[in-house]
C-alpha cells in the first residue's frame, strides 16, 4: 500500500531558491505530479505572500488553484521603516500539524531552519518528513531534523518549466 502525502510549499523560499541557486524556473504542477509517482497525494499547498496589484502572480495562483493546489496567500504589508513583511511559516505550520492525520509523509519545501521544530514535532506523531530544497539555501538544523533531504537541483529535469 502507497503512503499518502501532503505537500507544502514555502513560495517565497521556493522563488528565492530558483532566482539564486537553481538558474530555472520550476514548474509548480510538475513539481506535484513528480511526487505522485511515489505518493497518493492527499493535497498540496502552495503559500505566498502576494502583491495585490500583480496581475502576473494573480495569474500565477489562479493556475495553481485550478490545477488542484491549494493556494494559501496573504497580502504583503508594509512596515513603517519601509520595509516589506509577508511570511506566512506560522500558517504552513498549522496546516502541518491539523493535517496530519490526513497523510503520512509531508513533503516540506522550504529550507529554512525556521521549520525545525515542527519537523521534530511531526516525527513525534509518526510522521515521516522529506524536506527538499537545495544545499546552498536549506540550513542544516532542518536537514537533520526531517527523515530525508532531497535536492532540488537532482529532479530539476523532471520539474522545470518549460518556457516558449
Amino acid at each position: 500500500m502507497r503512503k499518502r502525502a501532503g505537500i507544502f510549499i514555502d513560495g517565497t523560499n521556493f522563488y528565492f531558491i530558483q532566482k539564486h541557486f537553481l538558474g530555472a524556473r520550476v514548474d509548480i504542477v510538475k513539481f506535484v505530479n513528480y511526487f505522485r509517482k511515489f505518493y497518493d497525494i492527499y493535497n498540496a499547498f502552495f503559500y505566498l505572500a502576494y502583491r495585490e496589484e500583480d496581475e502576473k502572480q494573480e495569474r500565477f495562483l489562479r493556475l495553481l488553484a485550478f490545477s488542484g493546489i491549494t493556494v494559501v496567500k496573504k497580502p504583503v504589508k508594509q512596515l513603517k521603516d519601509g520595509s516589506l513583511k509577508g511570511d506566512l511559516d506560522v500558517e504552513m505550520a498549522i496546516d502541518m500539524l491539523l493535517t496530519r492525520d490526513n497523510y503520512d509523509v509531508a513533503v516540506l519545501c522550504s529550507g529554512d531552519s525556521d521549520f525545525e521544530r515542527l519537523v521534530y514535532v511531526l516525527r513525534q506523531f509518526g510522521k515521516e518528513v522529506l524536506c527538499v530544497s537545495t544545499k546552498e539555501s536549506t540550513s542544516i538544523e532542518l536537514v537533520n531534523a526531517a527523515d530525508r533531504y532531497l535536492d532540488l537541483k537532482d529532479i530539476l529535469p523532471e520539474v522545470k518549466l518549460e518556457t516558449a
